[in-house]
């Protein structure tokens, strides 16, 4: 207790709480002072955990305002509180509802306290629910009588004020005429009903006049107990004119439905036999289903075509299964072409709330119609940012126009080719006709319909009778187009790409809807069609070979993967199938070639090509390619044919050759590789064919078959043991190939590269062993172990000296690379910056989504990542843009020819400054790597290249014979060991 208690103060409050009712003493300052035992019993609280604690702790927080005033009252002033029952919150902080009473006391020390006594109550009674929750708070007069007529409520409609409603509480209404304002027949006609309804228990209503003069209708409802004895009588009254202005209001609100142009019904929500019937429906709800009589009706049994009722059912499920009082639905009504939106909302009667549903609907179709353009549009563009096809990438467009434009056919005609070409689903008679046409007429008829280049829609009609474009069955003519909207397509350069069409089989007259959709449509088809064409020749010029026409080696490579990567795809080979490649190489050609220039040496491999494209064409043979040079590259998909493929093409080769009036004669060599039975990828089949292409020709003969048993090469087993040997023994070297800025010679870097050599094999190129590296594993602990090696070496260098490590693709795709590289790093005291990974084009191109995800996460360490051999691919163009890496490294076999005359030249030459502009837009370094004489080191410097290197510079060099050479003053033994990467030869 406090410590401001006197003497006699504990012992009243002990004798307080000693009460057998449950019992709490508070303080003046609303503090528990203490309690009594059955308070506790009660509550389920300890006293410890009560005493000193606001009184307003015990309650509930809905709760806890009120009782704080009441009690403040109670307590200072001694008023009585409007209320009485509070909910208290027991010890597992459960509602214990309760009615408080109070008794004041001064102590000599606590001062004026307060013992409340604690009665709990039966929940949320159904009588004080009543009152308090609905009858309280309604602005209809109600009261409630006893059997003999004595009030016991009245809420404040009837009283206003709470003194009066007091007063009448126990008193007959004659006794309180004069405070009900009641004149005497009022009073006869109550106390009539009082005495009819305690003889026949039953609702009762009559008409009365107050002492006003205001007339009222009053209602009394009998209410019986438990037993069905009559128990309690409720009475209300309703104001008479206020009735009428509700049936005004009603008037008024059922003549504005009736006239709204927005569909509106109610439907029953009950269950029974009128469940989901019609309460009330507007004429244009009538409308909408084309009856006049929907009251009492179900909506399925409106006509509605097949899908529209559908529709319709899945509404009336989802309103009979949700539990919300009010959302908003899209109905789409397909066979009337019709979107509406519903807003449902649960109305019913005081007595019965949610008794039906309110559905409101709203014509969205111009919106929905956007909708749906929006995402057609957004579908083809996806798909054309995939380079699908163009048919692809206007699929969805059509389909889009023809669920908004219902019975109208989209097409669409080009006019690259001879003859038109057309696209979408167009009637058959139709397309057979306009594949037919040619394109220059269709150029000169738009010339003259068109001579704006508004590309604005025509309405066409009597051309479609003209043409009789259409079926006959029988005597009966069938038109397949009576009508058309036609728009005329033009690129930003206003030169006619096609036409788009709509065409309907019926004449009638077109509704500007459909001629406003056919030109925005064609306008966005217009874009597609102009980037697909720009897209082809892009790939035409990245894929083919500007002097003979043929694949370059960048389409054969792309070729050649889609028939053996996607088995069964259009196009490609059936999964397993054999093909077989071959390389072929002209002999004596150089000797032309230098002897009569340049020129006759590219008329004399157009030559060539014509005739080899010749042969081809008689023999399975899908991909024909130029190499580089005097090679070409053919697949062909029936080794059978092998021979005679290899005989057809010797003798066509052979033949002289008309050039310049001169008579010139060729030989040829041609090595193949068979898949699947000597190599399962491109890259394998090549480097086979090439062999077996040499051999042929030490051989003398027009063509070899790569054998593995008559190559004289290392076997794989016996690199495969030698490999794991070296690891042991440290066979492995590293050396270092500087790179400096073409302008001023300064060292910008260097590149490490790998050097193996067996005590009995010698010098082991990384050609042959690196794919074996791969093939069985082995790649991984050798390009960690020579990275962490080389890392040692470069720490020793000055901080800007950055370093190229060369990386398999295997490695790249092991999962956990880049944290160990970010170690190696750390252990090494190298700043991430510093190194850079050079990846080959063609990891990108075998394994785009592993590779650039692996330098997605390099990039997050600040390591930076080079493309090497850039330009050898075919992912260039389509692919680098998704890309995050730093460099670009020029490969050597377009730095060989920049100085050399002809077409070869000048096109290395043009490749060289294409990249570097790619370089320079996208912020990327560029390194030229195979620089060997001081005239490609112009050239590069004259073409704004920054970066070279190759032996005009230094070959590769040993860690203490670069340091000596190029960073002075730091001379001394290098770091022995193994290298690192996949790099072959030095640039």
């Amino acid at each position: 207790m406090p410590d401001r208690l006197t003497e006699p103060d504990p012992t009243a409050l002990r004798t307080l709480t000693g009460s057998v009712d449950p019992v709490v003493v508070v303080g003046s300052d609303l503090q528990v002072l203490g309690v009594s035992g059955a308070f506790l019993a009660l509550s389920g609280w300890t006293a410890a955990q009560l005493v000193g604690q606001p009184l307003t702790q015990l309650c509930m927080p809905h709760d806890r305002e009120a009782l704080q005033t009441g009690a403040h009252l109670f307590l200072h002033q001694g008023a009585l509180p409007d209320r009485r029952d509070f909910t208290l919150r027991g010890a597992d902080h459960a509602p214990l509802p309760v009615q408080l009473r109070g008794v004041r006391y001064d102590l000599p020390g606590a001062g004026r306290i307060a013992a409340l006594l604690v009665r709990p109550v039966t929940p949320l009674r159904p009588v004080t629910q009543f009152y308090r929750q609905v009858l309280h708070e309604l602005p209809l007069g109600v009261s409630v009588t006893d059997t003999a007529g004595r009030y016991v409520y009245a809420n404040p409609a009837t009283l206003p004020l709470r003194g009066e409603r007091e007063a009448l509480i126990g008193r007959t209404d004659r006794e309180a005429a004069d405070l009900l304002n009641l004149p005497g027949d009022t009073l006869r006609l109550r106390e009539e009903a009082l005495t009819q309804m305690r003889r026949e228990p039953a609702r009762l209503a009559w008409d009365e006049r107050l002492a006003g003069g205001t007339v009222q209708e009053r209602s009394l409802i009998p209410i019986h107990d438990a037993n069905g004895e009559l128990s309690l009588l409720l009475s209300y009254a309703t104001d008479l004119p206020e009735r009428a202005r509700q049936s005004e209001r009603l008037t008024l609100l059922e003549g504005s439905m009736q006239a709204s142009t927005s569909p509106v019904c109610i439907l029953d929500a009950r269950r029974g036999a009128q469940h989901g019937r019609v309460a009330y429906a507007n004429a244009a709800m009538g409308a909408l289903h084309a009856s006049t009589q929907a009251l009492g009706t179900h909506p399925l049994e409106w006509p509605w075509l097949p899908l529209d009722r559908q529709s319709i059912r899945a509404l009336l499920t989802h309103l009979n299964d949700t539990p919300q009082q009010a959302f908003k639905y899209d109905l789409h009504l397909p066979g009337r072409r019709e979107w509406w939106e519903v807003s449902a909302t649960r109305v019913g009667r005081a007595a019965a709330p949610g008794s039906h549903w309110a559905l409101i609907l709203r014509d969205v179709r111009e919106e929905r119609h956007a909708d749906l353009f929006l995402r057609s549009f957004a579908d083809a563009t996806v798909t054309s940012l995939q380079d699908a096809p163009l048919e692809d990438v206007l699929a969805p467009i059509f389909r889009g126009v023809q669920q908004v434009a219902r019975g109208w056919s989209p097409g669409v005609a080009t006019l690259d080719s001879e003859f038109m070409r057309v696209m979408g689903p167009v009637p058959a008679p139709l397309e057979r006709m306009l594949s037919r046409y040619p394109t220059r007429e269709a150029r000169a008829l738009w010339s003259g319909r068109d001579l704006e280049r508004q590309g604005t829609a025509q309405v066409i009609h009597d051309l479609w009778d003209q043409l009789r474009v259409g079926e006959q069955v029988g005597d009966r003519w069938i038109p397949a187009v009576q009508t058309s909207v036609e728009v005329p397509m033009y690129d930003r350069d206003r030169q006619l790409l096609g036409l788009l069409a709509l065409t309907h089989p019926n004449r009638m007259d077109v509704p500007q809807g459909v001629q406003r959709l056919a030109e925005n449509v064609a306008s966005q088809i217009a874009l597609f069609i102009d980037r697909q064409r720009k897209l082809e020749q892009l790939q035409r010029l990245a894929y083919t070979d500007t002097l003979t026409g043929l694949q370059n080696r960048a389409g054969f490579t792309r070729a050649a993967g889609a028939l053996l990567d996607t088995p069964g795809a259009a196009g490609s080979l059936l999964a397993g199938s054999p093909l077989a490649v071959a390389l072929m190489d002209l002999n004596r050609f150089k000797l032309v070639n230098d002897t009569l220039g340049h020129d006759v040496g590219d008329q004399l491999l157009a030559a060539i090509s014509e005739r080899l494209a010749e042969v081809t064409a008689r023999y399975p043979a899908p991909v024909l390619a130029r190499m580089g040079g005097d090679e070409f590259a053919v697949i062909l998909s029936d080794p059978a044919q092998i021979d005679a493929l290899s005989g057809d093409i010797h003798d066509a080769v052979t033949r002289p050759f008309m050039i310049g009036g001169r008579q010139l004669r060729v030989g040829i060599a041609i090595g193949w590789s068979v898949y699947p039975d000597t190599a399962q990828d491109s890259a394998a089949l090549l480097r086979q064919a090439d062999t077996a292409m040499y051999h042929a020709k030490r051989a003398g003969q027009s063509h070899q078959v790569f054998s593995p048993s008559a190559q004289p090469r290392i076997s794989h087993l016996t690199l495969e043991t030698a490999l794991f040997e070296a690891l042991q023994e440290e066979q492995f070297s590293l050396v270092f190939q500087p790179q400096v800025s073409c302008a001023d010679g300064q060292l910008c870097g260097a590149e490490v590269l790998l050097r193996w050599t067996h005590p009995e094999l010698g010098a082991v190129s990384p050609a042959d062993f690196i794919p074996v590296a791969e093939s069985t594993g082995l790649i991984g602990g050798i390009g960690l172990f020579v990275l962490r090696a080389a890392l040692r070496e470069v720490a020793t260098w000055p901080a800007q000296v950055p370093v190229s490590v060369n990386v398999s693709p295997v490695q790249l795709r092991q999962p956990g690379f880049a944290q160990q590289v970010a170690a190696m790093l750390r252990e090494a005291g190298v700043a991430p910056h510093r190194l850079t990974l050079e990846v080959t084009e063609t990891a990108f191109i075998n394994d785009l989504n592993a590779v650039t995800e692996a330098v997605r996460r390099l990039r997050a360490l600040g390591i930076r990542v080079a493309i090497d051999d850039f330009g050898t691919g075919y992912s260039t163009l389509m692919t680098l843009r998704q890309l995050l890496v730093h460099e670009l490294k020029i490969d050597r076999a377009f730095v060989r020819d920049l100085n050399s005359g002809g077409r070869e030249g000048r096109e290395n030459r043009a490749i060289v400054q294409a990249t570097l502009g790619l370089g320079q837009a996208l912020g990327l370094n560029v390194v030229a790597e195979g620089v060997e004489t001081q005239a490609q080191a112009d050239a590069l410097l004259e073409l704004g290249c920054p970066v070279m290197q190759g032996w005009l510079i230094a070959p590769g060099l040993s860690a203490a014979a670069f340091r000596e050479r190029f960073l002075p003053g730091m001379g001394g033994p290098g770091v022995s060991g193994p290298g690192v990467g996949t790099a072959g030869a030095e640039s």
